[in-house]
């Protein structure tokens, strides 16, 4: 059975004790561990919230010749890889806008979208929608006004810059009613909740079969990965992907939890690394 790795973020703790409820229901040995500013990693004792002082030795026999699947955030992935662990983070190359426009043509609910970095883009209405093009923690997508748009860009206009060689990409805004987060794993959807109804956030709604049944459509198309997430918007031309999302990173909303946990553990065919 693969084992977990669990990162303890305090500002979204609700997630962590989700996952760490749903690894404890389905008997799943795990580590609650803590990344440190030099990203080693420490091990948090789960009763008392301290970390163990032989952490290292602790987490190297954990993880020996075991398949680790890990949850938290995207350094926390980022350091997975470079430990080798196997699958660690389903993260890839393929989390870009580009190449969501690529595959899903006008199934992208922003497929007339400009790229480029924040000193290049020019605002192409009063009102538009920026974010990364890739799966980044470097801001949010929101909406942005022309003027506030070219304020930030004469602000961000100086060596040292975190903006500098970041790619953003710029579309026009799209009314939405309904905004759906999807589990998948091996190719099937496992579970799915909304979370965003209108402009407020609202986990609270299930999809409908109709809905469910387009994203198995979309993940048909192009799967991208073993396991991810994506989200879907319900609007007035239909409905159409927002974007794909790394699934070790990504917050539950109403998703339920253990039916993700229990779809992860079902890929560990070979229980052991050769």
């Amino acid at each position: 059975m693969m084992k977990w790795l669990v990162q303890e973020i305090l500002n979204n703790s609700s997630n962590i004790i989700r996952i760490s409820n749903a690894l404890e229901k389905c008997s799943i040995d795990y580590l609650l561990v803590r990344v440190n500013k030099d990203n080693s990693l420490s091990v948090i004792d789960k009763d008392k919230r301290t970390p163990l002082d032989n952490s290292e030795k602790v987490i190297q026999a954990f993880i020996l010749n075991e398949q680790i699947m890990i949850y938290g955030s995207k350094a926390f992935a980022i350091i997975a890889k470079d430990m080798e662990l196997e699958p660690g983070s389903f993260m890839t190359d393929q989390f870009e806008f580009e190449v969501f426009q690529r595959e899903l043509g006008n199934e992208l609910l922003n497929n007339e979208i400009t790229i480029g970095e924040l000193s290049t883009l020019y605002p192409i209405a009063e009102e538009f929608f920026i974010r990364p093009t890739g799966n980044t923690k470097l801001f949010t997508g929101m909406t942005v006004t022309k003027k506030d748009f070219l304020d930030w860009q004469g602000r961000e206009n100086k060596e040292g810059s975190h903006y500098i060689g970041q790619s953003l990409m710029i579309a026009p805004l799209q009314r939405i009613k309904v905004e759906y987060r999807f589990f998948v794993v091996n190719q099937k959807v496992i579970t799915g909740s909304s979370y965003k109804v209108g402009d407020k956030l609202d986990s609270s709604r299930k999809p409908s079969a109709e809905i469910v049944r387009y994203v198995e459509q979309i993940v048909d198309k192009f799967p991208l990965a073993k396991a991810f997430v994506i989200d879907i918007a319900e609007t007035e031309k239909g409905l159409k992907v927002v974007e794909y999302n790394n699934i070790n990173t990504s917050g539950l909303y109403g998703c339920d939890e253990v039916a993700f946990v229990r779809a992860i553990n079902e890929l560990d065919f070979n229980s052991k690394k050769e």
